[in-house]
């Protein structure tokens, strides 16, 4: 995608195969219109059901909730555009994102 998609954002590019959302996290790269890149994940309810680490001593699995962490029901290309315009409209893009090395 080319066309910024608001404001702050220029671009995003999802780096996983969407297919997989339900056995692992979908990376999805932001580039800001001021050219910094910017990274997240989303994550499924059947995902994080796959992944995580262990409560010690027992077989609870736990996620520490980071905040670039997006958990939702299904994990589509308009559910993440949807949801990088509400975290920016909400002054919450630069919370919600990490920031990538450059170079």
């Amino acid at each position: 995608m080319s066309a910024a998609i608001s404001r702050m954002i220029r671009s995003y590019t999802i780096d996983d195969d969407l297919s997989g959302a339900d056995a692992g996290a979908i990376e999805v790269t932001v580039t800001l219109a001021d050219e910094r890149r910017r990274w997240c994940f989303f994550m499924t309810p059947q995902a994080l059901a796959a992944c995580g680490d262990w409560v010690p001593g027992t077989q609870v699995p736990m996620h520490l909730g980071e905040p670039h962490m997006i958990v939702v029901r299904e994990v589509s290309r308009p559910i993440i555009e949807a949801i990088l315009r509400l975290i920016e409209r909400e002054g919450e893009l630069e919370r919600r994102t990490l920031p990538l090395a450059t170079g």
